[in-house]
């Protein structure tokens, strides 16, 4: 599949799935803690490079491959994800300078769940969740055991991905790399058109 119809069904994947988490969090009343951003300063967060291709084709589309490459040499230093702001919070930001192009990870941490040994799906959240909305958490696990169809499963949405192009969804990488070989994969695909309109 070409990766303008790659980025295509994963913006589809991507826009069913945040409605999903609307749903849920609609529901449960869960909420992430305002201007957190706690969760992006991990530096062992992983992703498949599939997760980027929207990111990787809205750099192309906008001319910043480059600088982006650039800024992404310097994560790679600090291990923070390339998107990840830490200073964000002071501009009432909440930290990821493409929030829209985000990642599969980014979009289901805190909301997502994984089935544990019975096959019941489990809430996947972080501390901070679980302190400031306890009866939230509680009633999203509670979702889990009561309406296990209704809830976003990490395997479903992966499986999603995987069905759009599976080699670029089997192994997953640290985030920066992900990122990284999903602007590599666009580059062999467009270099050859930009190397033609140089020459003519």
């Amino acid at each position: 599949m070409a990766f303008d119809k790659i980025a295509i069904a994963v913006d589809e994947v991507f826009k069913e799935l945040d409605e999903h988490i609307e749903r849920m969090t609609s529901k449960t009343g869960m909420k992430c803690v305002h201007l957190c951003g706690a969760c992006c300063r991990k530096t062992d967060i992983e992703a498949s490079p599939i997760e980027f291709i929207p990111l990787a084709a809205w750099l192309y589309e906008n001319g910043k491959v480059d600088e982006f490459l650039t800024r992404l040499d310097q994560s790679d230093k600090t291990g923070y994800c390339v998107l990840f702001s830490p200073d964000a919070w002071k501009k009432g930001n909440w930290g990821c300078m493409n929030y829209e192009k985000r990642g599969l990870i980014c979009r289901l941490f805190g909301f997502g769940y994984r089935l544990n040994r019975e096959g019941v799906p489990e809430l996947v959240t972080c501390k901070l969740m679980k302190e400031s909305c306890p009866e939230a958490v509680a009633k999203a696990r509670q979702s889990g055991i009561e309406t296990p169809e209704e809830v976003p499963l990490f395997r479903n949405y992966s499986m999603q991905l995987y069905s759009i192009d599976p080699d670029l969804s089997i192994k997953q990488f640290p985030i920066n790399q992900a990122i990284r070989i999903a602007i590599e994969k666009l580059y062999f695909q467009y270099a050859p058109e930009l190397e033609h309109e140089i020459d003519e």
